[in-house]
């Protein structure tokens, strides 16, 4: 599998989790915490690969490369939101 893939599908994976946890935790549904896990585990996974997929570009600059892998840690949902539709065309390489 591609790394484009992986970062694409598990950045899609986290946010539907994440959100099918946070309505289960509202609802106080017992199963809330197994889907928040997953969710935050395949949000590591998206943080993970596309800082690898970032720092290993050769079209943008080490201040662009700094400004997406703080972003990711600090801001994953919102960040990987922007990478996904606008900023990865740009910055990934033909993967």
């Amino acid at each position: 599998m591609k790394l484009g893939t992986i970062v694409t599908t598990s950045f899609i994976i986290s946010f539907i989790l994440t959100f099918i946890g946070a309505y289960l935790k509202i609802t106080h549904s017992e199963e809330a915490d197994t889907w928040l896990s997953i969710g935050i585990l395949s949000s590591i996974v998206f943080i993970l690969t596309a800082i690898y997929e970032v720092r290993t570009s050769k079209r943008i600059d080490h201040t662009e490369k700094t400004m997406w892998t703080l972003s990711f840690i600090f801001f994953s949902s919102i960040a990987g939101l922007i990478y996904i539709l606008i900023g990865r065309q740009r910055i990934a390489s033909n993967s």
